[in-house]
């Protein structure tokens, strides 16, 4: 990825050693990013601006993620991840409208809030021991108007149009019954790299599980006429969220089927198999949408910074394996 000068300096892993663990994840990230255009590498730079150190840099770079990528929803822009400066990673998965798109959501914000607490726990006592009601077609009403409320009020309460980070049905099987039935809220917390949940030791967080199709999430971007988005989907890169440890850039080339891959947080070998990642438009969700709750409860295996680098190092190793990248990054000791 295009930097400017200081900041080339700042990502070499010499100068981000000496700030940290997490500033050597992210320095790597960004001299591995190849899915940044030009154009918006060099929007990017002039937004964070004449940075100091890496402390400016982390400051400058929230700012820009809060500020470009998750826009409030009453701005008539869209994020920077589906405006025409993305087009590197944009994907274009034409004829393929019946994709399933898998994401985990905490439900944590709808329980801690004052206006959707006491709706959220009617909602729970009702469905949490009787999830196959909530993917029935009918509903009695009483039960139905309280789904529909509460999805009307999660609606509202998001008040950013962030990009939604998902992934496929199909790489876990493509059989949404046979995933219930396993233990998907920590299956999928470990392969999509969710590193911040749980984020309270000792209280488990109340998760959704939920599923929609591509074409639901084109049409939701065909409505925001006033957004300006020329794409529905794009590969994750390094300007898209905040630093994370678990994220790592993918290796392949950027192009309009390739998606991003997941670190998967309890795989102890070099993988030879990724889970896929995408952002995609963000879209109201409708009770059709959820499909079972859940809690994650147990923490993940990375807890230690030397076995933070080994699974990374074992991620770009795999990563390395797939055609034509086998020069992508370098092994962080």
């Amino acid at each position: 990825m295009r930097l400017s000068p200081i900041l080339t300096e700042l990502a070499t892993d010499a100068a981000a050693a000496a700030a940290g663990i997490d500033w050597r994840c992210a320095a790597a990230n960004f001299r591995w990013e190849h899915a940044v255009s030009d154009a918006r590498a060099d929007d990017y730079t002039d937004y964070v601006g004449d940075v100091r150190d890496h402390a400016d840099w982390k400051a400058g770079h929230t700012d820009y993620v809060k500020d470009m990528v998750q826009p409030p929803k009453d701005l008539p822009r869209t994020s920077a991840c589906f405006s025409p400066i993305n087009d590197v990673a944009h994907l274009h998965w034409q004829n393929h409208d019946n994709i399933q798109l898998l994401r985990l959501e905490s439900l944590s914000g709808l329980f801690s809030h004052s206006l959707t607490a006491a709706l959220a726990e009617r909602f729970w006592v009702r469905f949490f021991r009787s999830q196959k009601d909530l993917r029935k077609s009918s509903l009695p009403a009483p039960d139905q108007a309280m789904f529909d409320s509460l999805m009307m009020q999660w609606n509202q309460q998001r008040t950013q149009a962030r990009p939604m980070f998902a992934t496929t049905l199909r790489a876990f099987g493509g059989n949404l019954e046979a995933l219930i039935k396993q233990d998907w809220p920590h299956l999928l917390r470990n392969r999509l790299g969710l590193e911040h949940w749980p984020s309270t030791p000792g209280q488990p967080l109340p998760v959704a599980l939920m599923c929609y199709t591509l074409d639901e999430v084109r049409q939701a971007r065909i409505l925001a006429t006033d957004k300006g988005a020329t794409a529905s989907c794009a590969r994750p890169t390094m300007l898209d969220a905040e630093f994370s440890r678990a994220f790592v850039p993918s290796a392949q080339p950027a192009g309009p089927h390739s998606c991003g891959h997941t670190l998967d947080l309890s795989c102890l070998d070099v993988p030879d198999d990724f889970t896929p990642e995408l952002l995609n438009f963000p879209l109201d969700y409708l009770p059709r949408h959820l499909k079972a709750l859940g809690f994650i409860s147990q923490p993940h295996p990375l807890e230690s910074d030397a076995q933070w680098l080994d699974a990374r190092n074992r991620h770009v190793r795999g990563l390395r394996q797939q055609l034509n990248c086998p020069q992508f990054g370098e092994e962080l000791t």
